[in-house]
């Protein structure tokens, strides 16, 4: 049989919900914060995808021979992380700026944080998540650790 290893990105975003990892359209399984888990799959063509809530990463289609593995990377959107912070960064402006000026323009320096969440929940739900195929000559560049890697 053949296997895949599926490694999640520890972030800010999404840290207390699983990711659920199809293949060919069936859940196999999910993936934790920072988690990495191999699964066994049968040789040939497949797909996959992973999914949150109503959101979900692009699928991707591979073939796999028999007793081969591949590696997959899951994470959220790209910026996930920093988005929190400048959102955090933009409130506490957004309080100063209210008690100086004692108006509510300052409304504004969060539009733009909160149309980029509006696009990942709504048009952009299927590029919430990334997942890309970790080629063998990039494990080396990825320091990705293959340590947890049992099926739960």
């Amino acid at each position: 049989m053949s296997k895949i290893i599926i490694q999640r990105t520890s972030e800010n975003f999404n840290r207390l919900r699983d990711y659920r990892i199809y293949i060919d359209g069936e859940k196999i399984g999910t993936v934790a914060d920072g988690e990495t888990k191999d699964f066994v799959i049968s040789e040939g063509q497949h797909s996959i995808i992973a999914k949150i809530d109503w959101a979900s990463s692009p699928e991707i289609s591979f073939d796999i021979k028999d007793s081969e593995t591949e590696i997959f990377k899951v994470g959220g959107f790209k910026g996930g992380n920093q988005l929190i912070l400048i959102m955090t960064g933009l409130a506490i402006l957004y309080f100063i700026l209210k008690v100086l000026l004692q108006t509510n323009i300052a409304i504004l320096l969060l539009l733009p944080a909160a149309l980029v969440l509006v696009y990942y929940i709504t048009i952009g739900r299927k590029k919430y998540l990334t997942l890309t195929k970790i080629e063998p000559g990039d494990l080396e560049k990825d320091k990705i650790g293959l340590t947890n890697t049992d099926n739960k």
